[in-house]
């Protein structure tokens, strides 16, 4: 997910590029001169195909595409081991060397890092799951959905971009 979300907002900056300085403006100049080799007008072309379902998708405006600030730098491991260490004054050793307190403290860094993306409603049904292998299975749907949903963004961004003879094959 995060290498989607990063070729996303790179596609996303080379498609700014492409258009005019005039933020307001519905046309696209032509920066490398291949509107000349297609046949059109060198000057300029007409506005980049799905500009409008790409400036309306939700995920634009979610915090980093839905990744939030949580778990973009980190692994959800790691989180969990320092979110462990930060509980360990609070939690006696018995309750520590349990098997199942890894487990635990993972599915809700899991659950941590899609806070910017999962329903109100999906975070509710987390914290009261009774299970951390319930929690994990959870989570794993809706990381599941949002990749699917980025994937799918990629696909028009991609089409986006070639249509105004980028390409962006290095970005996913």
């Amino acid at each position: 997910r995060k290498t989607l979300v990063a070729g996303l907002m790179t596609g996303l900056a080379r498609l700014r590029n492409v258009r005019r300085p005039d933020r307001n403006s519905d046309v696209l100049r032509d920066l490398d001169g291949i509107g000349l080799v297609i046949g059109r007008n060198d000057k300029l072309h007409e506005r980049t195909p799905g500009h409008e379902r790409m400036q309306n998708n939700p995920l634009i405006k979610m915090e980093n595409m839905g990744l939030g600030n949580f778990g973009i730098l980190s692994t959800i491991p790691n989180l969990a081991e320092e979110l462990m260490l930060r509980l360990e004054p609070h939690y006696g050793s018995t309750h520590r060397e349990r098997e199942e307190y890894k487990a635990e403290a993972a599915s809700f860094v899991a659950f941590r890092t899609l806070e910017a993306y999962a329903s109100p409603r999906e975070m509710a049904k987390a914290l009261l799951a009774p299970s951390a292998a319930e929690r994990f299975g959870m989570a794993y749907d809706i990381m599941a959905r949002h990749r699917e949903e980025l994937y799918e963004w990629t696909k028009t961004l991609s089409d986006d971009l070639a249509d105004c003879g980028e390409e962006c094959g290095d970005l996913w």
